[in-house]
């Protein structure tokens, strides 16, 4: 049984760590800062409004993957608002730092690896999920997503990480 709820999705093709996914709407409660090389800052914007720095003053559940991406030079960091909510009852952020977010229905390509956050492991694994792409006859359409399953102080060797984009069929 997992500790934390996890995004649903529906796997249609998959060949070694690279899969296409299908994905339905999403919520996520997500704020903008800086970008750095390792894409982790912004947790504790999104950790305090899931603690109860909301509108509710509610404690809502954590959830993985933690979704970063870059937008516009700036780093978003968001966290899967749990299924039990959706647009109309999700609890709505107290001041500016945090916003929610609906990610629409999409297919992504997505590569599951292992190891530290860092520049050199993102970029190897995106080289190769592009190729993944470019083989399968998709086109990327979104910015790259970076899905985290596993908080800092875990070593390397154990973290589950993905890299991920909508595509759609040429």
């Amino acid at each position: 049984m997992a500790l934390y709820e996890t995004i649903k999705y529906e796997i249609l093709e998959k060949e070694d760590s690279c899969e296409i996914r299908k994905y339905n709407d999403i919520l996520l409660a997500s704020t903008k800062t800086t970008v750095n090389p390792s894409m982790d800052s912004g947790f504790n914007n999104v950790f305090n409004y899931i603690s109860g720095n909301n509108k509710k003053r509610e404690k809502i559940s954590m959830t993985t993957p933690v979704v970063s991406y870059e937008e516009n030079d700036r780093l978003v960091t968001g966290f899967y608002v749990p299924s039990k909510f959706n647009k109309e009852t999700v609890p709505q952020p107290e001041g500016n730092n945090v916003f929610i977010q609906e990610l629409k229905e999409s297919l992504y390509a997505v590569i599951t690896f292992k190891g530290y956050w860092t520049e050199k492991n993102y970029d190897k694994h995106d080289q190769i999920l592009k190729d993944y792409i470019q083989e399968k006859n998709y086109e990327i359409t979104s910015p790259r997503f970076i899905f985290r399953y596993q908080p800092p102080f875990i070593p390397g060797i154990f973290r589950h990480n993905e890299i991920a984009y909508q595509v759609s069929k040429k």
